[in-house]
């Protein structure tokens, strides 16, 4: 992990929105990989920021850019959130222009010069439209390489169930409060961290896809028991999380596969 003064300073200058255009030019050369942290504007109890999601995935981002050669632009908050809409703050943009927003956000650092570019998402109502996004990539033929990192919490899994007390893991329950806790802590509303969540069945009809599952769920806008929630759970699970997206971005740094596989498509296929 860096530490030393000249160490911190190099990894605060790895925030996009903090550089030259001169900066932009070296890191392309040194192939730096562009992170776009992804998160949402939506309820998360009445005890955590509409935020949240943004807010602790750009922190893991600047965790992430102490270990690996990553350079990290600034947290896309506008997102997928039309489940949550009926809470007072929820900002959601529709597929499209989600869709829209993220390929030209990709096409710009393409323009630059970066040839890989990786999505890193914070908001599990995301996870549709991203791998729906990567996949119209391949009508495209873009010059660039997009991966997705697309589960939140996909690859601590195990740690979080080491950690937990509550039946219900999810949504502004106790592990991300701990998460919050552990990054933003002043942004937790303490004094309003509510009991165990109301909840309704997880799905209308059992074994049946609506769009009204997660609404009749999530009833209060959170899930689970945020009362159990601590700074310490919040440390451990993210210091193992940022060590886990490092070799996610390790290996993804080190992948040829992925050139050789999309050459052979285009070969094969034809442009529309």
């Amino acid at each position: 992990m860096i530490t030393s003064d000249i160490d911190k300073r190099e990894h605060e200058s790895m925030r996009f929105e903090e550089l030259s255009y001169k900066d932009i030019e070296e890191l392309v050369k040194e192939g730096y990989i562009p992170v776009i942290p992804v998160g949402s504007l939506e309820v998360h109890g009445p005890h955590l920021p509409l935020g949240t999601d943004g807010l602790v995935i750009h922190k893991l981002a600047l965790e992430v850019a102490k270990i690996e050669k990553i350079v990290v632009l600034p947290p896309l908050y506008y997102a997928y959130v039309p489940e949550n809409r009926h809470f007072p703050g929820t900002i959601s943009l529709t597929a499209e222009t989600f869709h829209k927003l993220l390929e030209e956000i990709c096409d710009e650092l393409g323009r630059m010069g970066f040839k890989k570019i990786v999505i890193l998402n914070g908001h599990g109502g995301n996870i549709v439209p991203i791998s729906l996004f990567v996949r119209e990539l391949l009508w495209k033929r873009k010059g660039y390489k997009v991966y997705a990192i697309n589960s939140p919490w996909g690859c601590i899994q195990d740690e979080i169930e080491r950690v937990r007390e509550s039946e219900v893991v999810g949504h502004a329950g106790e592990i991300e409060t701990s998460l919050v806790l552990c990054v933003n802590p002043d942004l937790v509303k303490k004094e309003r961290i509510p009991g165990k969540a109301r909840l309704g069945p997880r799905h209308v009809v059992n074994g049946v896809e609506t769009p009204v599952d997660w609404i009749g769920h999530a009833l209060e806008g959170y899930v689970g028991e945020p009362g159990k929630a601590s700074y310490e759970k919040g440390e451990k699970l993210f210091k193992v999380w940022a060590k886990r997206v490092a070799e996610f971005i390790r290996k993804i740094r080190e992948d040829t596969y992925y050139d050789k596989v999309v050459n052979e498509y285009n070969r094969r296929s034809q442009p529309l």
